[in-house]
C-alpha cells in the first residue's frame, strides 16, 4: 500500500500508519534512509535531511513491489542474481513472472532451472507466476554392454531438479514445473565363451543397445551402444546409441547387436531402455537373448537400471502453491 498522490488529505496519521513509529509522532522521524522510511526511487521527494514537509510524502510507500518479468527462453534464473536495482533489503516485494510460451531450463543435470536462494532479506516477499514452463534437464542413457561383457549393463542417470526454494515463497503455476526425465538403461548382452583361442576365456557375443536420453529443457544424450565382441576371430555386432530426450518425450533406446557365430542361431544383446517423458524414471534395459549354445549355453546379462526422475520441486515445505497447474516429478 501507498500514500496516494496530490489532491488526498493527508496528515502526519497518515505518514505514520505507512511507516509507523512511535507515538507522539513527529515529521522529523520520517527522513527517508533515516530507519522508518526506505531510500528508495518512490521516495525520492522524500528529503533526507533538513526541511521536510507532508506534502513530500505523497506517493510513497514503506515497500518496493516490482515485477521481474522473463519474456524469452533462459535457463539457471536465479531470483537473487536478477533481483534489480529497485531492490532494497527488507523491504522488497517481488514477482516473477514467466511469460506464456517461455521456457526456463537448466544447462546441466545438477544445476537448477530456477533457484530462489537464501539470501533475501526475511522482510522480503517473492511470488512466481509460471504462465510458461520451467523444465529441469534429462537424464543421459546408459551405454549398451559390449558383446564380449560380464557385467550389467551400466544405468541411466537421474533427470534434473527444476526449482530450488530456500526461503518461503509462493509460486502461482498456471503452467508446467518438471523435473528431468532419467535416461534409460543400457541393454544387457549375451555371450559364450569359446575354448581354445589365443586368450581365455573368448568370447562370441551380442552387444546391447544404449538407453534413451530422458526429456528435459535441454533433453539427455542417449548412451553408446555397446560395443562389438573383438576377442574373436568372427566378431559379434555391435549395439546402436540411444536417441536423445526432446522437452517432453524421453528418446527410443539403440537396438542391439548380435554375434554371427554360430550361425544359426546366434546371440543377441537386448536394446536399450527408453529414457522418461517429463518427471518419470527412465526403463530398464533389455537382457541379453541367447537364442542357442555353441561348445556351451551362453549366458545372459542384465540390461541397466533407468535413471530415476528429477523433482519438479526441492524445498517444497517453503512454497505455497496458489494454483498447482501441472507438476511432473518428484517433490522434496
Amino acid at each position: 500500500m501507498s500514500i496516494p498522490g496530490p489532491g488526498t488529505a493527508i496528515s502526519i496519521d497518515t505518514i505514520a500508519t505507512e511507516f509507523g513509529g512511535t507515538t507522539p509522532h513527529s515529521i522529523s522521524e520520517y527522513y527517508r534512509g533515516g530507519g522508518l522510511v526506505p531510500n528508495t526511487p518512490g521516495n525520492a521527494a522524500i528529503p533526507t535531511s533538513g526541511q521536510i514537509a507532508l506534502g513530500d510524502f505523497y506517493g510513497s510507500a514503506n515497500r518496493v513491489a516490482y515485477t521481474l518479468t522473463i519474456s524469452a527462453d533462459t535457463q539457471n534464473y536465479d531470483v537473487y542474481t536478477n533481483r534489480g536495482p529497485s531492490y532494497v533489503a527488507g523491504s522488497s516485494d517481488i514477482t516473477v513472472q514467466i511469460n506464456p510460451g517461455v521456457t526456463v531450463g537448466s544447462s546441466s543435470v545438477p544445476t537448477y532451472a530456477l533457484s530462489v536462494p537464501n539470501s533475501f532479506n526475511p522482510g522480503d516477499t517473492i511470488t512466481i507466476v509460471n504462465n510458461g514452463s520451467i523444465r529441469g534437464m534429462g537424464g543421459t542413457g546408459g551405454a549398451g554392454s559390449p558383446g564380449a561383457s560380464t557385467t550389467t549393463a551400466p544405468s541411466g542417470s537421474a533427470g534434473g531438479n527444476a526449482v530450488y526454494v530456500n526461503r518461503p515463497t509462493t509460486i502461482t503455476n498456471n503452467g508446467t514445473v518438471a523435473g528431468g526425465g532419467g535416461g534409460g538403461g543400457g541393454g544387457g548382452s549375451a555371450g559364450n565363451p569359446i575354448p581354445g583361442g589365443k586368450s581365455s576365456p573368448w568370447y562370441s557375443g551380442g552387444a546391447g543397445g544404449g538407453g534413451g536420453g530422458g526429456a528435459g529443457n535441454n533433453g539427455g544424450s542417449g548412451g553408446n551402444g555397446g560395443a562389438d565382441d573383438d576377442n574373436n576371430p568372427t566378431p559379434g555386432g555391435a549395439g546402436s546409441p540411444g536417441s536423445s530426450g526432446t522437452a517432453t518425450t524421453g528418446g527410443s533406446g539403440g537396438g542391439a547387436g548380435f554375434s554371427p557365430l554360430p550361425s544359426p542361431p546366434a546371440y543377441a544383446g537386448g536394446p536399450g531402455g527408453t529414457g522418461g517423458g517429463a518427471g518419470s524414471a527412465g526403463s530398464t534395459g533389455t537382457p541379453g537373448n541367447p537364442q542357442g549354445c555353441h561348445f556351451s549355453c551362453a549366458t545372459v546379462y542384465s540390461g541397466g537400471p533407468g535413471g530415476a526422475a528429477g523433482n519438479y520441486i526441492v524445498g517444497n515445505s517453503l512454497v505455497t502453491w496458489p494454483a498447482t497447474g501441472t507438476r511432473q516429478g518428484g517433490v522434496a
